[in-house]
């Protein structure tokens, strides 16, 4: 099949669905597909597929539920959409959040082949989708197929629309994470603490850092290692205690190999979100990897991770529960084996091999719905050589 996955977000902005489209993206090329990324252009950089990218307009980050997110903003939005559908010829659209303004609820307006969505978000707001009401009434049967990342998500665009989804959870590349070797600076005997993600309100570092004093006196050799960066970093630093600013480490955005390392390095993985968290794939990379788990016990985490089973969760947003639940994981060596025992055993439902063939059974399902044929153009697309030569013409508006 020729697919076109589209997003708003999309590597050189990082984040959890930048990296589940690249990684979709590959799984379903190496199954054979012919597979088009669309997307916007957002600051500097590309990414490593850009070959088999199309960037229509420009993303601007905009405050939402705890985070930024970028959306897609061009004045002429509608037609480049229309004239990418008919140079590019797909047989299926995979939409990502597609009610976003504006390149997603484009490409939903203006498409005839059958369109997959998938759902990421989860609002726990439940206005969230009610100003968009009228659109959602409007677009909601272009969806073929509806895909939730998890129930939280399903639950969150179900308030607003009917329909039937189906919860298929965000992939993780589990032999990269479970085969990664440990950095060797970590191997000094020190206990390793990991923070992976934003400088954002609701990934909640704030609260992690604030703890660390009260980590630090039941176990004074530990360490913190901060894998990520953002807007509000400098203002999060501040909420170290000056006593314990030689104990965390700030790496910054490293490469994929580097953050499988980084896990690989860590006694503990610690995930201190607010809320909003639609699934965690922060959680599923550290299972893979066999670090120990500490994670805010919020809607959305708890469809990953069981509470002392696979994972220590705590109460948001307190210091105090968070500093409690590490300090349990670094004295009782036993428990920590065991809950990584079992989460390595959990994670093999989470891997791409799965995920992207479950995928590919909902677009053939889209795709015999619509009657077999399902051309972006509305007929049956152009000869093989016809296509190589139009993407070799391909135009990236930026």
């Amino acid at each position: 099949m020729r697919v076109g996955i589209v997003t708003n977000v999309f590597y050189p902005y990082p984040g959890g669905v930048s990296e589940h489209v690249r990684q979709l993206y590959g799984k379903l090329t190496l199954l054979g597909h012919d597979v088009r990324v669309v997307t916007t252009s957002f600051g500097r950089g590309t990414s490593d597929v850009e070959d088999h990218v199309v960037r229509l307009g420009r993303s601007v980050p905009v405050p939402t539920n705890g985070s930024l997110y970028p959306v897609a903003l061009h004045p002429r939005m509608g037609r480049m959409v229309r004239e990418m559908l008919a140079r590019e010829w797909f047989d299926v659209l995979h939409i990502h959040e597609p009610f976003m303004p504006f390149l997603c609820l484009a490409v939903l307006r203006e498409a005839t082949a059958p369109v997959v969505g998938t759902f990421h978000a989860n609002h726990e707001s439940p206005h969230t989708y009610g100003v968009f009401r009228r659109v959602l009434e409007r677009y909601e049967d272009r969806l073929a197929r509806r895909i939730a990342v998890s129930a939280a998500a399903r639950e969150t665009i179900a308030r607003h629309i009917g329909g039937d989804y189906e919860i298929i959870p965000n992939g993780v590349d589990v032999e990269q994470f479970s085969s990664a070797e440990p950095l060797p600076e970590f191997d000094d005997g020190r206990l390793s603490i990991l923070f992976v993600g934003r400088m954002e309100p609701r990934k909640g570092a704030k609260f992690l850092f604030q703890a660390m004093s009260r980590i630090l006196d039941a176990v004074p050799e530990c360490r913190l290692t901060v894998v990520g960066s953002g807007p509000y970093t400098r203002y999060y630093r501040s909420f170290i205690p000056a006593s314990v600013t030689d104990r965390v480490d700030f790496a910054g955005f490293v490469s994929a190999e580097m953050l499988a390392r980084y896990y690989a390095s860590a006694d503990i993985y610690c995930s201190p979100a607010t809320g909003g968290e639609s699934f965690g794939i922060v959680l599923v990379e550290a299972m893979a990897a066999g670090a120990a788990i500490v994670a805010s016990d919020i809607t959305g985490y708890r469809d990953v991770v069981k509470h002392e089973q696979t994972g220590i969760l705590v109460e948001p947003e307190s210091p105090d529960s968070i500093a409690a639940g590490v300090i349990l994981l670094a004295k009782d060596g036993d428990l920590r084996r065991r809950l990584v025992e079992d989460a390595k055993r959990e994670v093999e439902r989470y891997s791409w091999d799965r995920v992207a063939a479950r995928i590919v059974e909902v677009y053939e399902a889209a795709v015999a719905g619509h009657g077999g044929a399902g051309r972006s153009s509305g007929c049956s697309g152009p000869p093989a050589e016809e296509r190589k030569a139009g993407a070799k013409e391909r135009v990236l508006v930026q």
